[in-house]
């Protein structure tokens, strides 16, 4: 019983389910943009979200700390009208606006970090 070195075995029991929890969100986050518009959002456990990209109004960089789709604080708002609707964090932001661009061209860019 020297690896529980008297801390409670709940404890850690949790803290190996948080840490697995938190392996499968690094290595099930992913986006996709289909051929039809369609910007798909997929982190870990929770829903998948989905929105057409002509619906999509504005991207703005951000780093933002509440929990969203990001895996981490180099993010980008989208926004859907004049509400955010998800915070996300491709690994390369240029690319990712520019493809969203190629769909709907009208998306406005709030900041030139992204543009």
């Amino acid at each position: 019983m020297a690896f529980v070195n008297g801390h409670s075995i709940l404890m850690m029991i949790t803290l190996l389910i948080l840490c697995l929890l938190f392996i499968h969100m690094l290595l099930s986050t992913w986006y996709k943009i289909t051929s039809d518009g369609k910007l798909i959002v997929h982190c870990s456990i929770f829903p998948q979200k989905e929105i057409d990209i002509k619906d999509i109004t504005a991207l703005e960089a951000t780093v933002m700390p509440v929990a969203s789709y990001a895996l981490s604080l180099d993010r980008i708002i989208i926004y859907k009208g004049e509400a955010q609707w998800l915070l996300v964090s491709p690994v390369n932001k240029k690319e990712f606006v520019k493809l969203l661009r190629s769909f709907n061209p009208d998306i406005g860019v709030r900041d030139t970090l992204i543009g």
